[in-house]
C-alpha cells in the first residue's frame, strides 16, 4: 500500500458510515498527514475505485466516497492500514513501544479477547496515558467472561505502575459494542471510531465492522470527543427526561441526544444531591445500560465510590432484585473500589415517586 492509499483509506476510517466529498478527503489529509494536493487524491480514489476498494456516489456536481466492503481485500487493506498507523504513533516514542509490547505479550493469549483498540493515542500520549477499548467476544459463560474483566484489570494496574502510565480501559462484549455503534445517542465508541488504532488482531475488529454493515446495521462515527462535564443544563434536562426523570420546573426542549451513560457522569460532575438522586432512577428505568461503559467513564472521572454506593443501595432497595447491577459491584469490589455511602432514605423516596418499586 503507497502513502496516498493509506491516508485515503485512514481518512474514510475515521468517517465510517459518512461518505464523503474528494474535497474533504483532501482536506482531512492535509489536516492530519500533512500537504495534500487535491489532484493526486482524486486521481488515487479514481485507482481505488477501479480496484473496487472504494466506491463513488454522485452527489450533484461531487462524488462521495466510502469504503465497499463488498470487496474481499477491503480487510486486509484496512488492517494493514491499521499497522501503518500503529507504526507511525510508536516512532520516537519508545516508553509507549515498550507499554504497547507488554499489552501484547499479557493480553493476546486471553482466550475472550476479540481484539484492542487505542483510544485517541496521540492526545493521551502527550497527558502520559493510555486509553483502551478491549472487546470480547461472545460467550454463554458469564463467569468466564466476568473473571476476563477482573483480570484485565490486574493486569492494566500492573502496567501502571511498571510503566508510571495511568491506563483507561473498556472491556465491552462484541453485542454491546454493536449495540452502542448504531445508537444515534453520542456515546463514547461512535467518538472513539473517529480517532482510534486498532493495536491487537485489526483484521478482527474490521471484520466485524464488515459483517455489520452486511446485516444492515447503520453506524456512524463522530468527529469529536463529548466532556460529560461540559453537556448544557438543557441537555441534561432533555436527557433526563428522555430515560424517565422529568424534573419540576425546567422546561423540557429537544436536545442532543446522550446516552445515559454520560448523563450519569454530567450529573456526577455536578455534585448535585438533587440530581444525584436522579441515578438511581433512570438506572432502574434503563436495564439495557451498559455497565461497562459506566464503569469505564466511573474509572477516567473518579466517581468510581459514588457509583458503588448507589448500587449497592438500588439493589437493596428495589423489590424485584436488580439483579443487573450484581456483576458491576462485584467488578468494582474487585478493583478494591472504596464506597461512598448513598443516602437511602433521599433514593428510596426518589424511586417511590417515580414508581420504581
Amino acid at each position: 500500500m503507497n502513502e496516498a492509499a493509506y491516508r485515503i483509506l485512514d481518512i474514510l476510517s475515521r468517517r465510517l458510515g459518512s461518505p464523503i466529498s474528494i474535497n474533504e478527503i483532501t482536506k482531512n489529509i492535509d489536516e492530519i498527514h500533512g500537504k495534500a494536493h487535491y489532484a493526486d487524491i482524486h486521481e488515487k480514489i479514481k485507482d481505488l475505485d477501479r480496484e473496487g476498494i472504494v466506491t463513488l456516489a454522485k452527489s450533484g456536481r461531487s462524488s462521495l466516497v466510502s469504503l465497499n466492503f463488498d470487496n474481499y481485500m477491503i480487510i486486509d487493506m484496512l488492517a494493514e492500514m491499521e499497522l501503518k498507523r500503529k507504526q507511525d504513533f510508536l516512532k520516537g516514542r519508545q516508553e509507549m513501544q515498550m507499554l504497547m509490547l507488554e499489552i501484547d505479550t499479557c493480553l493476546h493469549s486471553i482466550p475472550l479477547v476479540s481484539y484492542i483498540l487505542l483510544m485517541y493515542p496521540e492526545k493521551n500520549a502527550k497527558l502520559n496515558k493510555a486509553e483502551m477499548l478491549i472487546c470480547l467476544k461472545e460467550s454463554d459463560d458469564k463467569q468466564a467472561v466476568e473473571e476476563t474483566k477482573i483480570g484485565v484489570h490486574a493486569i492494566a494496574e500492573t502496567l501502571q505502575q511498571m510503566h508510571n502510565t495511568r491506563i483507561d480501559y473498556l472491556t465491552l462484549e462484541s453485542k454491546m459494542f454493536l449495540d452502542l455503534l448504531k445508537s444515534t445517542e453520542s456515546n463514547t465508541i461512535r467518538e472513539t471510531l473517529h480517532n482510534k488504532i486498532a493495536i491487537l488482531h485489526p483484521q478482527d475488529f474490521w471484520l466485524g465492522i464488515k459483517n455489520a454493515t452486511e446485516k444492515g446495521v447503520k453506524m456512524s462515527a463522530i468527529e469529536h470527543e463529548t466532556n460529560p462535564a461540559k453537556i448544557s443544563e438543557e441537555d441534561l434536562v432533555f436527557n433526563l427526561a428522555r430515560f424517565g426523570y422529568a424534573e419540576i420546573g425546567p422546561t423540557v426542549k429537544q436536545g442532543k441526544l446522550f446516552c445515559i451513560e454520560y448523563v450519569i457522569a454530567s450529573i456526577m460532575f455536578h455534585d448535585d444531591a438533587r440530581r444525584i438522586d436522579a441515578i438511581p432512577v433512570i438506572i432502574a428505568k434503563n436495564p439495557k445500560i451498559s455497565y461497562d461503559l459506566l464503569l469505564f467513564l466511573a474509572r477516567k472521572y473518579g466517581f468510581g465510590g459514588k457509583i458503588l454506593g448507589i448500587l449497592r443501595t438500588l439493589r437493596n432497595l428495589v423489590a424485584h432484585g436488580m439483579k443487573t447491577v450484581d456483576e458491576p459491584i462485584r467488578l468494582l469490589e474487585a478493583m478494591k473500589t472504596e464506597e461512598i455511602k448513598a443516602n437511602t432514605k433521599s433514593i428510596k423516596e426518589k424511586l417511590r415517586l417515580y414508581n420504581v418499586t
